[in-house]
């Protein structure tokens, strides 16, 4: 399979497991039974972004990285970076769009939490992929 092909499929099983991992934490937190503070939704994208981004970069990034020119601590910090710019990029800036106040309609909110994480997972997996398969290309001494 080619570099493509590899961004690709992890790209796909990030998305995928990011959003199931997305839906059980908002069964888990908010349920559908009731309106959801619209503060509270909007604090629960800082530890989403957060962890979206980490695992939808830091276990692809581990999985592709296939010579010795790629250490691991390189991988886990560019996963960290990344992570950290999503939660002050993308939770912060939901977390300000929802802090105006008012409810979040409970349907609506699993339906958002479901966009952002995909949406968030086509973003940066698709990074550290690339940067992890460039980074070990074997190069011999």
């Amino acid at each position: 399979m080619n570099d493509r092909g590899i961004v690709l499929r992890e790209t796909m099983v990030s998305i995928v497991v990011n959003v199931a991992i997305t839906i059980a934490f908002f069964f888990l937190f908010f349920g559908l039974g009731a309106p959801i503070a619209a503060v509270a939704f909007g604090r629960d994208f800082l530890p989403q972004a957060f962890m979206v981004a980490l695992m939808g970069t830091l276990i692809p990034g581990l999985l592709v990285r296939r010579g010795r020119d790629t250490a691991i601590a390189t991988v886990v910090m560019r996963s960290v970076v990344l992570a950290v710019t999503a939660l002050i990029v993308a939770g912060g800036g939901a977390l300000l769009f929802f802090s105006r106040g008012g409810v979040v309609d409970p349907h609506a909110g699993l339906v958002i939490k479901i966009v952002f994480a995909a949406a968030l997972s086509a973003t940066v997996t698709p990074i550290a992929v690339h940067r992890a398969l460039v980074a070990s290309i074997w190069r011999p001494s």
